[in-house]
C-alpha cells in the first residue's frame, strides 16, 4: 500500500525539479531516472487485477521456439505478434515477471523517445502518466502497453508525412493488439490545416453527440453485425461480440474524464492564438488531442474506440505544456491544478480498481520464490 500512495509523492518531488530546471541535461537525467523507478515499480509487481493473472496463465503455458510457429500450439485468444514477442522471451529463459519488467521498461523507452520532440514539460507528462496510463497501461494491459509505446515513437513518422513507413509499423504494431488497426485512420489528419474555426466546428458537430452515446444507442451495432457474420474463424466472432456487442455499453466512459477533457479543450481555445499551430510538432500534437473528441461524445458508449483514448491521452501533457508556457505569469496556478487532480485521478483508481486491489501492492524483488529468470 505505502508503495503506491509513496510513488506519486516521489513522483511528484521529481516533476517539479524538472519543470523548475533550467538546465537541459539534468531535465533529461531525472527523467530518465523518473521513468526508471516507474518501471521498477510497475515491471516488478506481483497485482495487477484479474488481467494479471490471465496473463501469466497464458506466459505459463506457452509454447517455445520453434514449437510456437504451430498454429496448433498457440492460444488463438491471443493475437500472433504478442505471442512471438512473449515466446521469445521465454525460450530466452526470461519468466513472466522478467517479462512484464522487460514491458514497463520499453513502455517508457516510447513515452521518452516518441515524445522528446513535442514537449519539454517531462514534468507534467510524469504526472499525466501517473494518473491516466500508470495503473492500467504499465501493470493491468499488456499487449495495448506495447502497442501504445510502438505508436508514440511512430507519431514522428506523422509529423514527417512517412506514410509509407507509418503503415509498415501499424501492420506490425496490430499484429500485437488488433487495436492499433484504428490506427490506420489518424495518418490522413496530419494534411488537414488547422486552426480555431475548424476546432470550433469539430466541437459544434460532436458536442450535440453525447446525447447519443449517453442514450445508450449502439452505434457500432451494425457494423459489430457485419464482422460477426463475416468472422474469419470463432474467435475473431466472439472478439466481434464482445467488443461490438450489447454489453460494451457497459463501458462507457465516466462523465468526469469527460468534463476533464473539455475544460482542457476549452483552455487550448482561449489560449490558441498565443500558440503557434504552423509549427510541425504543435500541429501534430493538437490533432493528436483532438482524436478524442469522437471518443468522448459520439462512441463514448463503443468499448473498442474507448479502449483508443490511451493512445492519445498523453497528449493531455503535451497541451498542458503548451499553456504554461504561454501563460508564464500564471504557470504555479498550472503546476498546482496539475497535480492536485492528477493526484485525485492517481488514488481514486488504485482505490475502486479490482476492490483497491492495487493497494496490496508486493514486488517479487523482495521475494525469493519469484525471479527474473524462469526457475527450472
Amino acid at each position: 500500500m505505502w508503495t503506491i500512495y509513496g510513488l506519486f509523492i516521489i513522483c511528484t518531488i521529481f516533476a517539479y525539479f524538472i519543470e523548475t530546471s533550467k538546465d537541459e541535461k539534468t531535465r533529461n537525467w531525472l527523467t530518465i531516472v523518473c521513468f526508471g523507478i516507474m518501471a521498477l515499480v510497475g515491471g516488478t509487481r506481483l497485482v495487477g487485477g484479474s488481467d494479471f493473472e490471465i496473463y501469466e496463465g497464458h506466459y505459463d503455458q506457452l509454447a517455445i521456439f520453434p514449437d510456437v510457429l504451430d498454429p496448433d500450439n498457440r492460444n488463438l485468444n491471443y493475437e500472433t505478434g504478442y505471442t512471438y514477442i512473449a515466446s521469445f522471451f521465454k525460450t530466452m529463459g526470461v519468466s513472466f515477471y522478467g517479462f512484464c519488467l522487460i514491458e514497463d521498461v520499453f513502455f517508457y523507452i516510447g513515452v521518452y523517445v516518441g515524445l522528446r520532440r513535442y514537449t519539454k514539460h517531462f514534468g507534467i507528462v510524469i504526472l499525466v502518466l501517473l494518473y491516466k496510463l500508470f495503473f492500467y497501461d504499465t501493470m493491468i494491459s499488456m499487449r495495448q502497453a506495447i502497442t501504445i509505446s510502438c505508436f508514440f515513437m511512430m507519431i514522428p513518422l506523422i509529423t514527417e508525412k512517412k506514410w509509407i513507413w507509418y503503415y509498415i509499423a501499424c501492420s506490425l504494431v496490430a499484429t500485437i493488439h488488433n487495436g492499433a488497426y484504428l490506427l490506420y485512420i489518424v495518418y490522413p489528419l496530419i494534411y488537414v490545416k488547422l486552426d480555431k474555426y475548424l476546432i470550433i466546428i469539430l466541437n459544434v458537430i460532436f458536442i450535440p453527440t453525447i446525447l447519443i452515446g449517453m442514450s445508450g444507442i449502439d452505434v457500432l451495432g451494425p457494423l459489430g453485425e457485419i464482422l460477426k457474420d463475416n468472422a474469419a474463424n470463432e474467435n475473431m466472432e466472439r472478439k466481434a461480440e464482445k467488443y461490438f456487442g450489447a454489453n460494451s455499453a457497459e463501458q462507457e466512459l465516466g462523465i468526469f474524464h469527460t468534463l476533464e477533457y473539455f475544460l482542457l479543450m476549452a483552455l487550448l481555445l482561449i489560449n490558441l492564438h498565443k500558440i503557434n499551430l504552423k509549427n510541425k510538432y504543435v500541429h501534430t500534437s493538437v490533432w493528436m488531442f483532438l482524436c478524442l473528441l469522437p471518443l468522448f461524445t459520439l462512441f463514448r458508449g463503443a468499448e473498442i474506440l474507448t479502449r483508443e483514448k490511451d493512445y492519445f491521452t498523453i497528449f493531455y501533457a503535451v497541451i498542458l505544456g503548451y499553456l504554461v508556457n504561454t501563460n508564464i505569469r500564471t504557470r504555479h496556478l498550472y503546476y498546482a491544478a496539475i497535480t492536485l487532480i492528477c493526484a485525485f485521478g492517481y488514488y481514486r483508481f488504485a482505490i475502486l480498481f479490482d476492490y483497491g486491489a492495487m493497494l496490496s501492492y508486493e514486488s517479487w524483488l523482495f521475494n525469493p520464490d519469484y525471479s527474473f529468470f524462469l526457475k527450472y
